[in-house]
Formats: C-alpha cells, structure tokens, sequence
C-alpha cells in the first residue's frame, strides 16, 4: 500500500488531541463502582456504528507528539501532494485525520478504477483540513478551511436524523473520549451485548497486587524537590498493579502521598476507566477528587460523565451534575440525569437527587429523591409497574412494591386494578433457612364488580433438605373458582390447564435405593369435565426402588414396589398394593448387545365405597403375573465421503421379544391407568399401559432398525432414520376396559386388538447445516392401508435473533370416531423471531386447525432489541378450554365431548414490555411466554 507523503516536512512541533474541557448540563445516576441493573433481559444485535478506514496511521483519541506529521502553516495546499502508490490506487492513506462524530462515516467517496474522482461532502467543509485523493495520476488535494488546527481534533457535527427534544448529553468530543476509555479497557464491555448466553470475560484480575506492588512513574521531564516533591511533566505515564494513568504533568508529595494530576488525564483499572482534566488523589486515604469526568464501569456495563468527583473514602463515593447510559459509545437513547448522586460500599445502596430520564432526547420521567442497589444487595422499595389487557378483565396495571424484611426473609406486594373487574390484592413472601426454601403466595379480590362475590387464589412451595439423601418438596394450590384463571389470570404465563395440581412428598435417594412417599391432589377448573371425571387422588403413595449389578458377573437385579390409596368422592375407592422384581442378564460388546430379563409383578387390591353398579363383587383382587423378555442388537459402522464431506454411517438393527400370559383384568377398576401414545419408543416397552391396574398380555416380537450419519470431527449427528413395527404372534385380549368400573375412558366400545401388525412406524431427523433441521415422523397402519400419524417441523435457528418454524401435524384416531372427526387433528403450526430492520423484529406463533377451518392459538408481535434497550408489543388468542380426548391427546370423555363446541371458548390479549437495559422496564416479561411457544427461542441470561 502507498504511504501518503508531504511534499516537504511540516514542523515537529508535537500535535496532542484536545479532549473534552467542559461537560454537557445535568446528568444523572453514573457509576464509578457497578450499578446493580434490575435483571435485564439478554440483548439482540445493537448496530454498531461503522467506521471507514480511510486512515490508518492516525488514533483519533489522542496523538502522540513526534509520531504524527502536521502541514506546516506556511506551505500552501498545492505544496502538499501526497503520493498514491501505483500497486493499488484504490487505497486512500491518509497521514492527517479529520475527526468526525463516531456515527459518522469518514466523507470521502472513491468512485472505482474507471473513474477516480473523488468529492468532498458538505460534512467535510468544517474548519481544519480536509483530504481527497486527485484524478487518476495526480496527487492528493487537500483543502484548509478556517484557521490550520495544527494538529488538534477537530468535532465534526453529526447529522441528528431523528427528532431530540434536548440536546446530546454526552457531545461527540466526549463520545470519542468514549471510545478511547473502551480501548484502554482489558475487554470490551458491550461485547456480548448481543449474544443469547453471554460468556464472562476472560481476564486476569490485578486489583489484589496493588498493596504489594511499586509504582512505577515515567516522563519525558522530571524534577525532585527535597526529597519529597517531584514533578513529571511531558507524556507522564504512572503505573501499579492494574492502575494506568497518562496525564501531562504530575505532582507526588511522598510526606502526604498525594498525587496531582493535570491536562488530559486517562485513568483505568480492572473495573474502572475514566477522563478527566485535573485529578487529585491521596493514595493513603483513597480520597480523590477529578473535574470534568468521563467515566466507563465495565462491570455493569455503564459510561456516562460528572461535573465533579469526589471519593471520600474507600466505601463513599459522591457525584455532581451526573448523567449515566448503559448503551454503547455512539448510542445516547436513553440518559438518566441527576444533580448529586451517593453511592455507599457500606449500605450497598446509591441515592440520587433531583434525577430525571430522558429518552430518545425527551424526558419521561422525574423523581426528587430516588434510592437504589449497588450491589447484589436487596433494598426495600417500588418495582417495575407492568401493564396488560384482557378480553375479560379489560386494561390492568400492578405496581408492586419490595420488601426486605430480613436477610433470609421478604415479600412483595403485588396489588392490581382491573377495570373491569376491580381490585387484587396480591403478595408472595419468600423464605430461606439452612434447610429449607420456599413461597407463599396469596391472591385476593374482596368484590369482583362483574360476579359481586369475592375470589382468591392461594399456593405455597416449599423444598427441604434434611441430609445429603433426604429431602422434601411440597406444592400445595387451590383457587376459588372454575373461571378464576380465565379472567383474572395473567393470560401471557397462562397454559391451558383443566386441573390444578397439588402434592407433597419425602423421598430418600442413594446409590441403588429411592424411596418416595407423596401424597397429591387434583381440583377440577375445567367447566365441561364431570365430577365423576376427575382423577383419584393418591392419598398417600409409596415407591420403593432397588437396583443392583455384580462386576464379577453380568448380572443386575432390581425391584420396584408400591403402595397407594385412591380416594374419590364418586367413585369406588381402593388401595393397591404392586410388587416387580426382576433379574437380567446384560451381554454386552463393541458390535453387540443380548439382554435377557424375567420379572414378576404380584399385585393387590382392598375396594371400599362401592358403588350401586358393583354391588355383589368381591373387594379385594389379587394378580400374578410373570414376563420375559429379550433384548438384542447389533451395531455396524463404516466411514464415507458425500458431497465432498466425511461421515460416519451406522446401521443398528434390534429384536425386541416379550411374553406375557394373559390374565383376565376387567375385575379391577382404573384407577391411574390409561394407555400410552404410540411412537417409536413405545416398540420396546413392557407393557402398553401406564400406571400398574393393567398388564397387558404378549406374544410379539418388535423388529426395528436405527441408521446415522454422524459428523467425525465434531460428533454432530447429521441424520437419525428410525423404523420398526410389532409382529403379533396372538390377540391382546386384555383390553384397557370392559369391566363393570366406571372410567372416563371407557365410555365407548374398545374391541379386542386382533391384527397381526401394528402400525408401521418411522421417524426421520435431518441436521443439513448447523441452522437448518428437519424433525419428522409417519405411522402407516397395515390394517386399513392409511397413514394413521404424520408430523414434520422445519427448524431455521441462527441465534440470537433470526428463528423459523414451520410445521404440520395430522392425526387420525381409528378408535373414537365422530362424523364430524372431531377427534382427528389436522393442524399447521408456525413461528417465529426475526429481524426486519434496523433491530426490530416481527415475532409471533399461528396454530391452524385445518380440519375446522380455524385458528387454535396465535400471537403476533414487534419487538425492537439492542444493546441499549428492548420494546415488545404482542396481541394474543388463546382458547381457555381446549377439546382433548383421552384417546389422542385429551382428558375429557367422548361422550362429553360430543356435546362440546370443537371451538371451545377463545380470548384477546395486547401485552407490552419496555425495558432499559441496565435501568429498569415496565410491562409483562415475555421471555419464558416466548421460550414456550418459539421453539429455538433461549431465555436471555443477563
């Protein structure tokens, strides 16, 4: 590359970069040490400000005497002709910098190799010189405007393209001091601004070696003065530990072992860099006092500038006319201001007076007083508000309110306005001890305006751990009523629930033994499901675990057993008591693997409450069954080059044999027994039935091949494709119903399974690039010739921000059937993230029922995301109760479901969020809504 060269050498007077001397008017809450941030959810992309690159030999922060080369003041610009290099005429050097805003590109356009003409912009008619290069062939042409700046940085004003009510907080001087603070920095606060998991910076800390480490002073002038005074002047370089400071001239009284610096004084450490003009500081004490401040504290991140600094001692700090941001330099969207800020090391707390927040240039809010942590502290006082509304309880707002009761204690008040509905009282109180954790939450409306009845909602979480193996969890709720939810409930963190589950448990875990004893309960909110409907509680339920392997033999024992009371109020209530013991014999080789196991599971039951329907049977039923199964597989592998790529094939095929007699069951009602969906992994399982009221009976044999392609590099698997089908040797006489117990699920005929085949099942999973996959699955069923199960998702994933999924689902139920085939699903599901300009992103989800014509579940959404700040704004509908079947994918009965709108019942929703990074943010948080219905999605970390 060609050096651009004076035609005659300018004076060698050094030329130093002026920086800031004045700060702009007020500002607020700044941070020399870190300001704790209220949890701010991880940041998208921010556009970082792009700076051309004309210039190479020139540091628009500060210049360094004797490096850089000034015009001289009497040449004319004609005399200075710098010299293209004829290798690459394209490439610009430039010896003299013009310094312009750092949003700002450098105005000097090239046209190309055709036309090498270049033009000078408008913004390039400020006072200083200003280069561009000539015609092809000819030299530079540079121009003076105003006086010769000699070297000093001239600010270009920058192009405000967006409406500001006040003017910069921080000037583009004071923005480019910015930027050299970040420089001096060991990382780059805002670096992982805009990652999803942002990983610590990697540093060696040095703050511990400063007691023990000398300081080191350098200078190009120095003078001692008894012994006890000496003066630096001249590019004054101070050095200790992780201590830097430049300054151009420097006092050190050794007596009072103060130092006094002045004239562009840069000063950074692990966790801090600042600019000042002048600095006094008493290395004993650690008191200082600096003028005209700008400052950058990596840790939280923020920068911002004070009129004055005063640091008393090593635990208070003090501020004047302060204004702080957490956005990157260039960024000034939002800017908290304050006429004096405190911040104790003490107290962990920081108070600021007269602080105001302004935000794209127009204040929005102002507070003579505010209070807040420095450190992972907790201070009581108000949260953020947040802010909703519903179809049902029509625009809601809650402000809660902090309270720090106790190390180990608080609570926050959390009452709401509805303006539909009234007012909720809401609160949690969180405890913690040396053995136990937990939440009560109570939520309480005295008169519900629509209803004029009161409603409440009350839960209480608990865990404990007694010793290393036992511990203990409990999860109590209950709700007032059906519809509380539905009206009343947050509908962005609300999922589809037809029961509210409570349970309470003790278990005892150690290395071959699990013990669990629990208790647990079901409330029906779910209008369209019966009394007689809803589950049995297990008051309580007792498992035993044991295992065991022998390492002189292959051989591995274990045994399960349970104890259990159902209990229901319309119902036959009974206890059940099961016991499994098993033993295998694992046979196991790089190629290949034989695993034969006997079991025998003895099961018995106590009936009580009978109902009419079952009068004259017996009350107490015992089974025995044995089982025996086989388990086997081989694995072949081979490596290959496709596409120009290596891979690794396998191919694993298995045979799964299982023989169970059958026994007649219908004798024993169904308590927790239901059937198991159908996929891939259910080919291998020992019975098709969850819970223990039924075993099924077998003579089959599963025939299943595994194949991959696996990446050797990395281990990545490329590509899964799964196949496999049952080969039944006998009928499956024993069916999920046909006794005389009434079940939910048993409302209709379920005939004997007498096929020969089950259904065919496949699944394919495809991994083309490390963004894009395929996740699909097809079950054909040999008996009607027709595919019976099909899903396929495509997954685009390139995070942080740009997320695609695109899916259809179709399901056919050849057991329960309707005209209307209400029990299928037929069903497209989309989603997504991502960006469409400038950080704002289009974010939603559509669940399309095909078969009906409508839509199940849809949000939609904009959101704008950068490193300084966060909007969101979705509308949501949702259905309140969805139509499940047990024979799908449901909890209700068929019969039930025959008298049910197949639409069920369907909300709005607009919800918002704001959120200023490193500051606070109003509105619902969305993070985990989002994380559950965008798959892909991650919850910020920071």
């Amino acid at each position: 590359m060609g050096e651009a060269k004076p035609a005659e050498k300018a004076s060698e007077a050094p030329a130093q970069t002026a920086p800031v001397k004045e700060a702009q008017p007020s500002a607020i809450p700044e941070p020399i040490q870190s300001v704790q941030q209220p949890a701010a959810p991880e940041p998208a992309q921010a556009t970082r400000p792009v700076t051309p690159e004309p210039v190479q030999d020139a540091e628009p922060a500060l210049a360094k005497p004797d490096e850089d080369v000034k015009p001289a003041e009497t040449e004319s610009v004609e005399n200075e002709q710098p010299v293209i290099h004829e290798q690459d005429k394209r490439q610009v050097v430039v010896k003299r910098p013009v310094i312009t805003d750092a949003n700002e590109p450098v105005p000097v356009e090239i046209k190309g190799t055709e036309n090498k003409t270049a033009r000078v912009t408008e913004k390039q008619l400020q006072p200083g010189w200003s280069c561009a290069p000539g015609e092809e062939n000819q030299n530079w042409s540079c121009n003076l405007v105003g006086t010769d700046p000699k070297g000093q940085a001239q600010v270009v004003a920058a192009d405000e393209h967006q409406f500001r009510l006040l003017d910069p907080a921080f000037d583009s001087e004071q923005e480019r001091v910015f930027n050299t603070l970040q420089t001096q920095l060991k990382y780059d606060p805002w670096a992982n601004c805009s990652v999803d998991t942002p990983v610590s910076p990697q540093f060696v800390p040095e703050k511990h070696l400063r007691e023990t480490s000398s300081l080191e002073v350098r200078s190009d002038y120095s003078e001692l003065f008894d012994t006890e005074i000496s003066s630096y002047w001249g590019n004054v370089q101070i050095h200790r530990a992780d201590q830097h400071i430049l300054a151009d001239t420097a006092t050190y009284d050794t007596v009072s072992e103060t130092v006094d610096l002045q004239g562009d004084v840069y000063y950074s450490e692990d966790e801090l860099a600042l600019y000042s003009d002048t600095a006094m500081l008493n290395l004993a004490t650690d008191q200082a006092k600096l003028r005209d401040t700008v400052f950058i504290s990596p840790a939280a991140p923020i920068r911002g500038r004070a009129k004055a600094v005063y640091r008393d001692s090593k635990e208070l700090s003090r501020y004047k006319d302060v204004a702080y941001t957490s956005c990157r330099p260039g960024n000034q969207d939002w800017v908290v201001h304050a006429s004096e800020l405190k911040m104790s090391d003490v107290t962990g707390k920081g108070s600021a007076n007269d602080a105001w927040l302004e935000f794209k240039g127009v204040p929005v809010f102002y507070s003579p007083y505010l209070s807040f942590p420095i450190d992972d502290r907790r201070i009581s006082g108000f949260l953020a508000p947040s802010f909703g509304s519903t179809q049902d309880a029509g625009f809601n707002i809650s402000v809660p309110y902090y309270w720090n009761i106790a190390p180990n204690y608080d609570a926050t008040l959390r009452p709401r306005y509805l303006t539909k509905r009234g007012v909720l009282l809401a609160g949690d109180f969180r405890y913690l001890t040396h053995m136990t954790r937990g939440k009560a939450s109570l939520e309480f409306m005295p008169d519900d305006s629509l209803r004029d009845e009161s409603r409440y909602f009350a839960r209480l979480l608990n865990d404990a751990r007694f010793t290393k193996h036992i511990s203990s969890h409990i999860d109590l709720n209950y709700v007032s009523d059906k519809d509380y939810f539905n009206e009343l409930g947050n509908a962005v963190s609300l999922t589809n629930l037809s029961y509210l589950y409570s349970q309470a448990d003790i278990k005892y875990i150690n290395e071959g033994v699990s013990f669990i004893n629990r208790v647990d309960n079901y409330q029906n909110i779910d209008k369209v499901i019966a009394p007689q409907n809803r589950p049995y509680r297990r008051l309580p339920q007792s498992i035993l675990n044991l295992n065991r392997s022998f390492d002189f033999m292959p051989l591995d024992t274990g045994m399960n057993a349970e104890f259990v009371y159902f209990q229901h109020e319309k119902l036959v209530n009974g206890q059940r008591f099961n016991v499994k013991p098993s033993v295998s014999f694992p046979m196991e080789t790089a190629g290949a693997f034989l695993k034969p196991k006997l079991s025998f599971q003895y099961t018995q039951y106590e009936l009580s409450e009978q109902q009419p329907a079952n009068i004259g049977q017996s009350d107490s039923i015992s089974r025995a069954l044995p089982i025996a199964s086989v388990d086997s597989g081989l694995f072949f592998e081979r490596d290959f080059d496709f596409g120009g790529s290596a891979f690794t094939h396998t191919l694993e095929p298995r045979l799964f044999y299982l023989y169970i007699p059958k026994e007649n069951q219908d004798n024993i009602p169904l308590f927790d027994t239901s059937l198991y969906d159908f996929n891939f992994s259910s080919l291998f399982r020992e019975n098709r039935f969850s819970g223990n009221d039924r075993v099924q009976d077998a003579n089959q044999v599963t025939a299943a091949i595994t194949s991959r392609l696996i990446d050797p590099e990395t281990g990545k698997q490329r590509l899964r494709f799964d196949i496999g089908e049952i080969f039944y040797f006998r009928d499956r006489e024993v069916g999920l119903c046909g006794g005389n117990y009434y079940s939910p699920l048993c409302r209709v005929d379920r005939p004997i399974e007498t096929g020969n085949f089950s259904n065919l099942v496949s699944e394919l999973n495809v991994q083309f690039t490390d963004h894009l996959s395929v996740d699909s699955g097809l079950q054909w069923n040999p008996d009607i010739n027709d595919v019976v199960r099909g899903d396929v998702m495509l997954h685009y994933i390139n995070q942080p921000d740009e997320i695609i999924n695109l899916g259809y689902r179709y399901r056919k139920n050849t057991v329960v059937t309707f005209p209307d085939r209400r029990n299928d699903i037929i069903q497209s599901d989309i989603s997504f993230h991502w960006p469409v300009y400038n950080d704002w992103y289009a974010v939603g989800r559509w669940q399309y029922s095909l078969l009906n014509n409508a839509t199940r579940e849809s949000f939609i959404g904009i959101e704008k995301e950068n490193c300084c700040w966060r909007f969101r704004l979705i509308g949501r509908r949702w259905v309140n109760s969805a139509i499940v079947n047990a024979f799908g994918d449901t909890a209700v009965s068929d019969l039930e479901l025959s008298a049910l709108d197949v639409e069920g019942e369907s909300q709005t929703g607009v919800f918002f969020q704001v959120e200023l990074k490193g500051l606070t943010g109003v509105g619902e948080k969305l993070d985990e809504f989002f994380q559950q219905n965008i798959y892909g999605y991650r919850k910020p970390e920071k």
